[in-house]
């Protein structure tokens, strides 16, 4: 272990720092707990200076040899407690990296500063049972002298074994062509399982510092890593990555693309345009149509079209073909292009699963792709890496190889000039929604891993998009933030405008609008504020919530009995690890404790009717039949039955946002989720069993609905259009006879849907805040 002359009395690393002298551990200033034997754990660690401190170290260390104790529970709780101090995951470690069966290594650069006074009252105060760690030094042991005849034949081999120990010394050495065929593979896996490496600093910077008011739309470094182009709300742009010099780049009047990938000269790059082929100015909102591809020069000049409807375009490393993909929101299948346009041709198809933008291997023969499976019966989507082969001359829609299944990851992917594929994976709790790069090492001749995954960085945003330049030696990445906030707006001049938006919910948590109170004053919505989804009631002329229902439940869905005296809400049952099944529980508003009123598989949302009406309706996936159905409920718990005529096939229509009108007389769903069917919703008369089909073609996709107090028109909320200035989102009012009246429009944040207070004076929006940057990357 490296020392130092001068004792290393403070370790600083992230937000922690360690006092060696006192044997204390601040977090931003504050003490964090830590007994005797962690504390010498985190401190040997730190002193290893990335390098791996074995188990065998560790129990030398920490115990004396004439100790008598269980060496290996006490190593492993040591370690627990480290990690629980600095709040890690053995899973998903930030901090503290397992070598299983060999030992740990500390993950992230550590900072020092020397103290010479303070080495002895350590080593008294702090550590008193500490046995240095010893180095290994080599062993003499008296060699016979061969006898003359067998000096020849020894030396020969010797000669033999240093050659061979010279030439496997290379091939398992990562920085050298030889090293990346199969015998180096083969021969750096002992190397690679029993050398320590060091540490990896990856050096990142920020490129752009756009607020959230105007975040990137896109973003991407040019292949001789000189250049970034980017889009946001107000131009396109081309910025110098040493210089920081930025310029826009001269387009065509009424052209605004999306940056997608550069060509190999540096100086051209395929974007994406929402043209105008459908535009039709309503209300002052552009409606569109598909995304199209194009070619344009960051020299100026006339765009030459691509393709007719494709986004998530990439080049391939030659730039000679370019891989894109075509849905209108999903993106389920993936084209392949010559360069100039022709050869169109598929290579994957979905159906209705959802690829991310792919990644070309090196040598152009393969791509890479994130696949999204999403199934009712799923908790959560499935996710996978696959690997296609594209030399085929033909449509290539078969089977692929996956190399990498989790439903943690992301939808970018990279892969860089040393056959390291590098893509995101979210973390996992209390960090949810927190995503990281990680690099795997694929082999040339197959594209199989090749080795363990390795963490690059350590952050807490969503990645949008990664561009790998220079030969790998440098990475773009844009990163995201999203945060979902409450606003309240006045219904004004009879629900034809609405005031200046409010925020009412002041924290940086995730907040989720469902309901109002019976008396107009507080908005009942769900938080993870305090860790888990809980219920919570904030009064709009206040600025702190009420907590209604925490605890251990991960509460979702609330929304208030006919009465409005009760909460329903719903809770997950995880009796296995298979099980879907959901609790619907009933809390007074007033306070008290909850019951149970049923329990139910595959519930996808659940409302109620307003008294006189006492209708309460459940959704319900099954996933053997064909239909989505709507049964009835008691809030008292007897059981009701199914409204037939409120069936919705699946594929048609969406079964995920739905709404029963106050008077318990309609239920309404949006007829397609695919903006360009021509969005429309699908009115049930639930007592005549009759519907009817209302046309909403300033919405492009719908987010969310609620009716109206007066059960005679709907507040819908959701997308209006696309383009390089971002999603533009609002909220109109549709009556039963189809009259449109958009009332609210913006870019940011993105309005999902809109509830109404019971007197229909307010609205509570639920908005979208997204923040968007571009940073570089290297030594990654």
């Amino acid at each position: 272990m490296a020392t130092n002359p001068s004792f290393r009395a403070r370790a600083r690393f992230d937000s922690f720092r360690v006092d060696m002298s006192s044997g204390e551990l601040f977090r931003a200033g504050d003490r964090v707990p830590i007994q005797e034997k962690p504390l010498q754990v985190l401190r040997l660690l730190l002193e290893a200076e990335g390098k791996v401190v074995t188990r065998d170290q560790l129990r030398s260390a920490l115990w004396p040899k004439d100790t008598f104790v269980d060496f290996e529970h006490g190593v492993n709780t040591a370690v627990k407690k480290v990690r629980q101090a600095l709040e890690d995951s053995a899973d998903s470690p930030k901090f503290v990296e397992t070598l299983p069966k060999f030992g740990y290594r500390f993950m992230v650069p550590v900072e020092w500063e020397a103290d010479a006074r303070s080495a002895d009252a350590w080593s008294r105060a702090a550590r008193p049972n500490v046995v240095p760690i010893a180095q290994p030094h080599p062993t003499l042991v008296p060699q016979p002298i061969p006898p003359p005849n067998k000096r020849k034949l020894t030396g020969g081999v010797a000669f033999i074994a240093l050659s061979v120990i010279v030439i496997a010394g290379l091939l398992a050495t990562e920085s050298n062509y030889l090293s990346h065929t199969r015998l180096g593979l083969w021969l750096r896996k002992p190397f690679a399982a029993r050398r320590a490496e060091p540490p990896q600093v990856v050096s990142q910077r920020r490129l752009t510092a756009n607020p959230s008011d105007s975040p990137l739309t896109g973003g991407v470094l040019s292949p001789d890593g000189k250049f970034l182009a980017y889009t946001d709300p107000s131009g396109f742009y081309l910025r110098q990555v040493d210089g920081g010099e930025t310029h826009p780049v001269p387009l065509p009047r009424g052209f605004d693309p999306l940056p997608e990938s550069w060509f190999p000269d540096s100086a051209h790059l395929v974007v994406t345009w929402f043209g105008d082929q459908r535009e039709r100015p309503r209300m002052g909102v552009p409606r569109t149509g598909p995304p199209s591809l194009w070619e344009i020069s960051v020299l100026g000049g006339t765009p030459h079209k691509l393709v007719e409807e494709g986004s998530s375009a990439r080049v391939s490393p030659d730039g000679s073909k370019i891989a894109f993909l075509t849905g209108p929101w999903d993106n389920e299948q993936i084209w392949l292009i010559a360069a100039d346009g022709s050869g169109l041709r598929k290579i994957a198809d979905g159906g209705h699963e959802q690829f991310g933008a792919v990644a070309w291997e090196p040598d152009g023969n393969r791509i890479a792709c994130v696949r999204t499976i999403s199934t009712p019966a799923l908790e959560r989507p499935s996710k996978q890496i696959e690997v296609h082969d594209v030399t085929n001359p033909v449509d290539a829609s078969g089977p692929s190889e996956v190399i990498l299944s989790d439903p943690r990851l992301g939808d970018e992917i990279a892969w860089a000039n040393s056959g390291r594929l590098i893509y995101s994976l979210e973390e996992v709790e209390p960090n949810r929604g927190d995503f990281n790069l990680w690099g795997m090492q694929l082999e040339p001749r197959t594209g199989r891993p090749s080795g363990t995954p390795k963490r690059i960085t350590n952050d807490r945003t969503s990645i949008a998009g990664i561009s790998v330049a220079l030969g790998g030696k440098r990475m773009a990445l844009r990163r995201n933030s999203f945060q979902g906030d409450i606003y309240v707006t006045e219904v004004e001049a009879q629900g034809r405008r609405l005031s200046t938006p409010r925020r009412l919910t002041l924290d940086e948590r995730e907040d989720w609008p469902t309901a109002w109170t019976p008396d107009n004053k507080a908005v009942l919505f769900l938080s993870d504020r305090d860790g888990p989804s809980h219920i919570f009631k904030q009064d709009i002329a206040k600025t702190q919530p009420e907590l209604l229902v925490g605890g251990n439940v991960v509460a979702s869905a609330p929304r208030l009995t006919p009465d409005g005296l009760s909460l329903l809400y719903l809770v997950s049952v995880k009796s296995s690890p298979t099980s879907d099944s959901l609790r619907l529980m009933r809390v007074p508003v007033s306070g008290g404790p909850s019951r149970l009123v049923l329990e139910e598989t595959g519930i996808s949302g659940f409302q109620c009717a307003r008294l006189p009406a006492t209708l309460c309706l459940y959704g319900k996936f099954e996933p053997k039949s064909e239909y989505f159905r709507f049964f009835t409920f008691d809030p008292d718990g007897r059981e009701g039955k199914e409204i037939l005529a409120g069936r919705i096939r699946k594929g048609e229509g969406s079964a995920n946002e739905w709404s029963i009108s106050p008077d318990g007389k309609y239920l309404v769903t949006p007829k397609s989720q695919n903006p360009y069917d021509g969005p429309a919703l699908r009115v049930l008369d639930l007592a005549a069993g009759t519907e009817i089909s209302i046309p909403v073609p300033d919405i492009g996709l719908v987010m969310g609905m609620d009716w109206a107090v007066d059960s005679k028109s709907l507040w819908i909320g959701g997308y209006m259009g696309r383009g390089a200035w971002g999603t533009r989102s609002g909220v109109l009012n549709v009556d039963l006879n189809g009259k449109e009246r958009v009332v609210l429009e913006g870019l940011n944040p993105e309005i999902w849907f809109a509830i109404p207070s019971p007197d229909g004076h307010h609205l509570a929006l639920m908005g979208n805040t997204q923040t968007s940057n571009m940073w570089l990357l290297e030594n990654f």
